[in-house]
Parts: C-alpha cells; sequence; structure tokens
C-alpha cells in the first residue's frame, strides 16, 4: 500500500512494550494511508489479537515480555492465517547471529533502533510492497552506500558559530542554529542530522532543555549530543550526560580538540551506520535468494519442461510437417525465452556491480521491436491482442542491442499481460532534440498498490510468484545507456511507459 492508495484500509498491529515508542511508530504508520491500529505490549496479548483481528501488517519489537518478537515472528509464519503478513521487527540488537535468526523466520523488514519516523515509514512501505518472505536459510553481504555526516552547531553567539563550522567544514555538512528552538525545528526535518554540538547556556532554551527534548523524542533520540560549556559549568555537562550527551567540549574552542572529538563520535556514527546497512542487505540478499528461486522455478524449469513436452509431440508427428514444425516453433520459442533470461539475470549483476561492458552500436528501433513481437507471438496469438506498431523503419538509436531487447521485451510483455479493458497495445515514437522517445501504450492502468514503486525491485501485482524484477531490470538497463525512463498511468486513460535514447 502506497499513501495513493488511501481508499483501501488496513490494520496495523503494533507490540512494543514502551508506550511512548507505541505512540511514535502508531503516528508514523497512518502516514501510510487509511490505516487502523491495534496496539499491544507483549507477545502474549498481539498474538491473542492475531487469531480474531484481520491484521495487513505487523511491527514488532524483539524484546516483549511473556512472549519474544521472535517467539512470535515463528507463531505468525507457521500459522496459515497470518503466514502471508508482512512482519516488522524492531529492536536495539545488532548482533549479527540475531538478525540471521530473523531473516531465517521470515521477517520482512528489521529495523534498528532508535530509528527516525522517515527510516520507519520507508521500512513499512517497503515490507507492504514486497513478497512475504517464507522461513528458510539465507547468506548475506553487500556494499554500503557513501553518507555525508550532517553536523548542527547550536550558540546562541554567532562569532562562536563560525569559529567552530570552520573548523568542521571541509570534512561534514554543518549547519547552524543561533537558539534551542530552532535547533529541535532542524532536527525534526530530513535529512536530520547525525550529530549536534550544542551551547549549554543559550537564553530562553538551555542546552539542557534542549538535550532533553532530543532525548524524549522517539524520533530524535539517536541524534548524538554533544555540549559546548564553559570550564566551571560542571554541574551542567554532568546533567546533560545524564539526559543523554555522550560527551562536551569546552570553550573557547580548540581547534585540533574539536576536530578530534567529534572524529571519534562520528565514526561511531559511522559504525553504527554500516551496521544498520548491513542489516539492510542482509535482508535484501535473502530477498534475493527468495527471488532467484521464483525465477528458476517459473522462468527456467517451467519452460524447459515445456521444451520436455514439444520434444515428445514433435517425435510422435516427425511424418506431419505442419504439426512438427509447430512443435518445433515452440522449442525454439522456449529456448530464445531461456537463453534471454540467464543472459538478463548475468547483466543485471554486472550492471548493478558496476562490471558490465556496454556494446554502443547504431540500434534500427523498428527491426528489434518487429523482432520482440516475434519473440512474444505466442502471447500476442492467444490473448488474441491487436498489435500497432507506427515505429519509422528510419528510426535509429545509439545503444546495445542486447540491452535494448531485453528492455523492450520486459516492457511490451507488461503491457501485453496488462491489455484488459482493450486488447491492444501500440508502440509508437517521437523526436525532441538530441533524443528518440519510445511510447508502448496500454489501456489499463498500473494497480495503485504498486503505482509509486513500478520502477522498484521485486514490486510485483497480480503475477503470482513472478520475480517483479522486469520493470527494476528496464530502468537500469536503460539508464546504464545514458538514456531515461518514466511512466504516466491513471484510470481513463490507461498506461504509457517512455524511454528516451541518444538519436542514431
Amino acid at each position: 500500500m502506497t499513501n495513493s492508495d488511501s481508499s483501501q484500509i488496513i490494520t496495523v498491529l503494533i507490540v512494543e512494550p514502551h508506550e511512548t515508542i507505541r505512540s511514535m511508530i502508531a503516528s508514523t504508520a497512518k502516514k501510510l494511508g487509511n490505516v487502523t491500529v491495534i496496539q499491544s505490549s507483549n507477545g502474549v496479548d498481539a498474538r491473542e489479537k492475531l487469531t480474531y483481528h484481520d491484521v495487513q501488517l505487523i511491527i514488532s519489537e524483539w524484546q516483549l515480555p511473556k512472549l519474544d518478537g521472535i517467539s512470535l515472528l515463528q507463531w505468525v509464519r507457521s500459522n496459515p492465517r497470518t503466514a502471508l503478513i508482512p512482519f516488522v521487527m524492531t529492536s536495539a540488537t545488532i548482533d549479527q547471529s540475531n538478525v540471521m535468526q530473523a531473516i531465517q523466520s521470515g521477517v520482512s523488514e528489521y529495523i534498528v533502533k532508535p530509528f527516525s519516523s522517515q527510516i520507519l515509514l520507508s521500512r513499512l512501505q517497503r515490507a507492504l510492497s514486497k513478497p512475504v518472505r517464507a522461513i528458510k536459510q539465507t547468506p548475506a553481504e553487500h556494499t554500503q552506500q557513501e553518507h555525508v555526516t550532517q553536523v548542527l552547531v547550536v550558540d546562541d553567539v554567532a562569532d562562536n558559530i563560525k569559529v567552530i563550522s570552520d573548523i568542521l567544514r571541509k570534512d561534514y555538512k554543518v549547519k547552524a542554529a543561533l537558539n534551542g528552538k530552532k535547533a529541535l525545528q532542524i532536527c525534526a526535518m530530513e535529512p536530520q542530522p547525525d550529530l549536534v554540538l550544542l551551547d549549554i547556556m543559550m537564553p530562553d532554551m538551555d542546552g539542557i532543555e534542549v538535550c532533553k527534548r532530543l532525548k524524549s523524542d522517539p524520533q530524535t533520540q539517536h541524534i548524538t549530543v554533544i555540549f559546548l560549556s564553559a570550564l566551571e559549568q560542571t554541574e551542567h555537562i554532568v546533567k546533560g550526560l545524564e539526559l543523554g550527551a555522550v560527551d562536551y567540549i569546552t570553550k573557547p574552542a580548540n581547534p585540533s580538540i574539536v576536530r578530534s572529538r567529534v572524529k571519534a563520535h562520528c565514526r561511531s556514527i559511522e559504525s553504527n551506520r554500516l551496521m544498520r546497512n548491513q542489516i539492510d542487505t542482509m535482508m535484501e540478499n535473502a530477498k534475493l535468494q527468495d527471488q532467484f528461486e521464483s525465477m528458476s522455478q517459473h522462468q527456467i524449469i517451467a519452460p524447459i519442461r515445456d521444451i520436455q513436452n514439444a520434444s515428445d509431440k514433435l517425435s510422435v508427428h516427425l511424418n506431419e510437417p505442419e504439426k512438427a514444425q509447430q512443435y518445433l516453433d515452440h522449442i525454439q520459442q522456449h529456448c530464445q525465452q531461456l537463453q534471454l533470461h540467464v543472459d538478463n539475470m548475468q547483466a543485471l549483476q554486472k550492471i548493478e556491480r558496476d562490471e558490465y561492458a556496454l556494446s554502443i552500436a547504431t540500434v534500427a528501433l523498428y527491426e528489434l521491436t518487429e523482432k520482440v513481437l516475434l519473440g512474444l507471438s505466442h502471447i500476442i496469438s492467444k490473448e488474441q491482442i491487436q498489435i500497432t506498431n507506427n515505429l519509422s523503419p528510419n528510426l535509429k538509436v545509439k545503444g546495445d542491442a542486447q540491452l535494448l531487447f531485453t528492455v523492450l521485451t520486459q516492457l511490451i510483455q507488461n503491457a501485453l499481460e496488462a491489455s484488459t479493458k482493450q486488447k491492444a497495445v501500440a508502440i509508437s515514437a517521437r523526436s525532441e532534440g538530441q533524443l528518440h522517445t519510445l511510447r508502448i501504450q496500454n489501456s489499463d492502468p498500473i494497480p495503485p498498490p504498486i503505482r509509486n514503486q513500478f520502477f522498484e525491485k521485486f514490486v510485483t501485482h497480480g503475477k503470482g510468484d513472478r520475480s517483479g524484477l522486469g520493470t527494476y531490470t528496464a530502468k537500469k538497463f536503460i539508464e546504464k545507456q545514458h538514456g531515461f525512463i518514466e511512466y504516466r498511468s491513471d484510470d481513463d486513460t490507461g498506461t504509457d511507459v517512455f524511454i528516451s535514447m541518444p538519436q542514431g
């Protein structure tokens, strides 16, 4: 479910022993759309609620009274009535063995505490948009995205802010606030600061009060606080540390001390971030394993079975040329599909690792499209879909022919399978500047639950166990060729997918 799909009502069960955190999670969950929230403070009560409530999403802490979160998850996955409910685990535990236990038990997302509402919302949306995982063993490893550390300097004296900002600006993204109220506003906005250098003595709202509010709010309690203080402010420093600050720096600021203290705590922040990313990667790899197995079943095993059946029939009708040719064509089509699936997976893996070697050439789009349509003729014929190819024979682009063939196959097949209102798919193009833009049009809109994640990985709707890699692969392949892809979809006009490529 997405924000745009607010008409669909979902019930969310929140299992969390602390009321303030439950309230924060409930507030965030309601941003998903039309949401009913059920709350529980322990695992036994949650399990009981699941027996008589229809729930579409579970958000549960690991450490629960009476029945812990992992036991609740295992019960949910082993019960046919609840087995397919997305289950989001929250925990302050980042031990790898615990995370792996959650993955093996079928968790949908694992979120490390403390977390911001933005992180929580994105994980909830992801859990709702992707297939629920079964209980199984999974390996994991991955690389991390680069992150620029955000530092907020809070002081009522502008000269003090300038001095500290000049010390840190080279290594960090620095923001500033002249009072506590402004600091709290900045901390509540995205992107949130990772670290706050907070003056203790300020008018109206002092640093102690600012720290207290930051640490009492679940949406900001993850932000690291270092106090800026005078030497005689010992009592205030102790109070601040008791509230959750991690260190203090005395004023006037010594550049080398400021740099070393901030650097030390930023290492801790980055280490925590890397562990979060590793957990996300472990989850992603677990889903990759699931989807690869699904692809093996439906995109490799099934065609092989069809080839075997066609071969058996071919052997019976060798003396009937017309029938024999039909079975031979059938075999060739499925062999091409198998080769295409294997090539696509290999190309996608190389592109994701930035190891793919492009083979750029001038490609005639009309001829390539006709080749794609020939490969999809079994769907066109079976569903009796009218195809209109309005591309000019002279239309040419610069690109990798194999990647373009894959993209057109994926997108045209999607359009064919989605043509239920009108059995028709139209392919056309326009030229503007240095680009040719190909348009693939069909009558049906993209379903609302996936409309905002149309090009995301593993997003699928109404296709059973299909992997949900088609549109994601198309986007990756087009962007690799320095083109871009977009779509327009509504209930009245259906769906248009646009592929823009450099002119050939």
